[in-house]
């Protein structure tokens, strides 16, 4: 895996497919009705849960200056887990001194080969479990349908276990053949607008940017205005395994996945659910890639003078280390 460059490169003399420019370092060229185009009448408020569980959990008295992914970072837990636990309806908005209850841990789990004639309910039982828990953590989107040879994720106790993408999602993402060393890094985007969607930033990038593969990133994910709060959208780039055009480096561009997450982070920190499908889908891509939690990057550390995205309020160095986890 190369080092990250010292000094920002230089895009060079190739098609303009190779560069998009992230939104956030091009205000002066990019035009906000393109991010608006296509976008359906959808508005996301994250919505609550009651956490259940047992014994008495820990708790934590916000300081300046923290969010709540770091503290579910620091915990070990997902903000998705530590907002509803709280009934935290918005997590960008946290008080000094409020006090917040940490619930436990997701369960370690075991693996397990789906064998003719199980279901879902039986497995579950067998081992302790319930069909919810099943559906949960391998992301099953029908669970009276299961097939032979299936591998499950299954419950147990040890240490964490992380929820895994949606079954659709995670097959468009794990669809693709890829050949160890194609990829070497995951960079992580901000859209530097407080609302967009995929199809807005694809009109864009093919017809201003005049991008011949149209969206600039293999990955974008929704912030609740313009597309579903935490929706993933898988771009054509990662389906045909294409080059990016998110970087101003040709050479980067080669060998890095572009995962764009709709918002403006230099003035607020991105949500709940965002940060959730970020985590989800980075893992599944370190594995299909064949990679390792260092290739997680973001724009702004892979060009350290050329730009400030993904913005201020992006938990880096807490996303980074729950990543490496």
């Amino acid at each position: 895996m190369p080092e990250l460059p010292s000094t920002p490169p230089s895009p060079e003399d190739h098609p303009a497919d190779h560069y998009a420019g992230c939104p956030c370092c091009d205000r002066s060229r990019i035009s906000r009705r393109w991010f608006l185009l296509g976008i359906p009448a959808l508005a996301g408020l994250l919505s609550t849960r009651l956490a259940a569980g047992s014994g008495d959990p820990l708790t934590h008295v916000v300081r300046r200056r923290e969010t709540l992914s770091g503290i579910a970072s620091t915990y070990g837990v997902t903000v998705q887990e530590l907002a509803a636990a709280n009934r935290i309806a918005n997590p960008n908005r946290l008080q000094i001194g409020q006090r917040l209850v940490i619930p436990q841990p997701a369960p370690a789990f075991i693996e397990y080969t789906v064998r003719r004639g199980e279901t879902l309910s039986a497995i579950a039982a067998r081992h302790g479990t319930t069909v919810a828990e099943l559906v949960r953590y391998n992301g099953l989107q029908r669970p009276d349908r299961i097939s032979v040879g299936q591998v499950l994720r299954i419950p147990s106790s040890g240490g964490p276990a992380h929820p895994q993408l949606p079954s659709p999602i995670r097959a468009q993402v794990e669809g693709p053949s890829i050949a160890r060393g194609r990829w070497e890094w995951i960079v992580i985007h901000h859209s530097g607008t407080t609302l967009g969607s995929a199809r807005g930033m694809d009109r864009y990038h093919r017809q201003e940017r005049r991008m011949a593969n149209g969206l600039a990133y293999h990955f974008v994910i929704g912030n609740g205005s313009g597309m579903t709060d935490g929706e993933i959208h898988v771009g054509e780039r990662w389906t045909r395994q294409l080059e990016g055009g998110h970087l101003a480096s040709y050479q980067l561009n080669q060998v890095s996945i572009g995962i764009c997450l709709v918002g403006d982070f230099e003035r607020r920190a991105p949500n709940a659910r965002q940060m959730e499908a970020l985590e989800m889908l980075v893992r599944s891509l370190l594995r299909v890639a064949h990679l390792r939690s260092a290739a997680v990057t973001t724009h702004r550390l892979i060009h350290p003078r050329h730009t400030l995205c993904p913005g201020r309020h992006f938990p880096t160095e807490a996303f980074l280390a729950t990543i490496s986890r």
